[in-house]
């Protein structure tokens, strides 16, 4: 997807690095040779002008957080942001442009300052979810509209065995029969601009959800309520929406705000 915000993780190449790098660590890797490792996994990104910020900026606030800032990478990721270069993707949007300038500070200020202490990174625990693709959760809002979701296929990762969820089309509060369940379509994302203007209703109508904090979907205010048929392109079905179960929650909520409130 590229960058979607002015945010220095706000990109899926900056995401990579982040992980990857802390994937190294979790298994063991020592310092200097995970640091190497990643500046061979992208040697491409790092000679091209419009990746390569993306790395050095990512490696370098990473490790710095971590209190593992390798001299180098420092040297490299502030040089990058005192360039100049990387705002004038965002020329076209001031507001967006300020933002990001405001960014690079944080990060330059972080780079240059006094470091943390060394952390030392476990691997986290691997939650497995006990939804089954095809099951159907049902999430009823304040305004007592309904969401159904229904599982396309269970994503097995390194941290995460969870569901990739995929909005139906439904709306008020009726709950649809099982053969009207078989025939439903999946529900239509809304278009959007980053503009500055407030983001519409249902931009992202696919999820793939992990559990956080110990909170899983029931916990959430989901319900299992039935199952449906497997759809075309499901077992390989793929989402750029990465959530928890409360930040869905809080998302459905502000969708299903938005929708007609059912009849009394």
């Amino acid at each position: 997807m590229g960058a979607w915000g002015p945010g220095l993780f706000s990109d899926d190449v900056a995401c990579d690095v982040r992980d990857e790098y802390r994937e190294l660590l979790e298994d063991g890797v020592n310092d200097d040779e995970a640091t190497r490792r990643m500046l061979d996994s992208y040697a491409a990104a790092l000679d091209d002008p419009d990746t390569a910020t993306f790395v050095w900026l990512a490696l370098a606030v990473t490790q710095s957080k971590l209190g593992r800032l390798d001299p180098t990478v420092r040297d490299r990721a502030v040089a990058a942001i005192d360039s100049g270069a990387d705002l004038e993707r965002w020329s076209d949007n001031p507001r967006l442009a300020d933002k990001r300038r405001e960014v690079l500070g944080k990060a330059r200020a972080q780079l240059t300052g006094p470091q943390p202490q060394r952390r030392k990174v476990r691997r986290p625990s691997r939650h497995v979810t006990d939804l089954q693709p095809g099951d159907i959760l049902r999430y009823q809002a304040a305004t007592g509209n309904l969401a159904l979701l229904r599982v396309a296929r269970i994503d097995v990762k390194r941290h995460a065995v969870a569901p990739v969820l995929v909005a139906l089309h439904v709306t008020g509060t009726h709950i649809p029969t099982q053969p009207e369940l078989d025939s439903l379509a999946d529900k239509l994302e809304t278009p959007f601009k980053l503009d500055g203007r407030p983001l519409p209703s249902w931009m992202s109508v696919s999820w793939l959800v992990t559990v956080n904090q110990r909170i899983d979907y029931t916990a959430a205010g989901f319900h299992r309520t039935g199952h449906t048929i497997t759809r075309p392109g499901d077992p390989t079905f793929d989402t750029r929406t990465y959530t928890s179960w409360q930040l869905l929650r809080h998302e459905l909520e502000r969708n299903l705000s938005d929708a007609p409130l059912p009849e009394p």
